[in-house]
């Protein structure tokens, strides 16, 4: 499935990129846990996922009442350092890559998120994804920390 997706979509090879980031005070394997586990995505971002993030580098996807369904094919799976993959632009005409990066400082872990192949004549989705992942990072700090969701929209 993965690789018939790739076929069918080229790879983004815009300049747009960003990055956004943020620390918690939990262990690398609880925050990689709430990222990369649909019974825990599903708990503070996404309204239902199928499948989980794993080193068998299968398709997620991820529902959203409001977006439709989004598909994550992983490319590179590092338990508890680094996750990648791919998925279609707004346009549906390309893909994506994103990074989410763990690094311990200190008693903190900080995941980045980077999103990079976006091309000029979309910046507008490129921002708006910028704003979805920090928005993903306060999600997933509340949880961690208080086991609250704060989506004021359930999906």
């Amino acid at each position: 499935m993965a690789g018939k997706a790739k076929k069918l979509l080229p790879l983004g090879r815009g300049k747009i990129g960003f990055k956004v980031a943020n620390s918690y005070a939990a262990p690398a394997a609880k925050v990689w846990a709430a990222i990369t586990l649909a019974k825990h995505t599903q708990s503070y971002f996404v309204g239902k996922v199928t499948g989980d993030f794993s080193a068998q580098l299968e398709p997620v996807v991820w529902h959203w009442k409001r977006w439709g369904s989004m598909t994550q094919w992983p490319t590179v799976f590092q338990s508890e350092k680094k996750l990648e993959f791919l998925w279609e632009d707004h346009t549906k005409k390309y893909l994506t890559t994103v990074t989410f990066t763990l690094k311990k400082k200190g008693k903190l872990v900080e995941l980045e998120i980077h999103e990079r192949g976006w091309k000029q004549a979309h910046l507008k989705n490129a921002f708006s994804n910028c704003e979805g992942w920090t928005t993903f990072l306060a999600y997933l700090k509340s949880y961690l920390m208080h086991g609250k969701d704060l989506r004021h929209e359930k999906d």
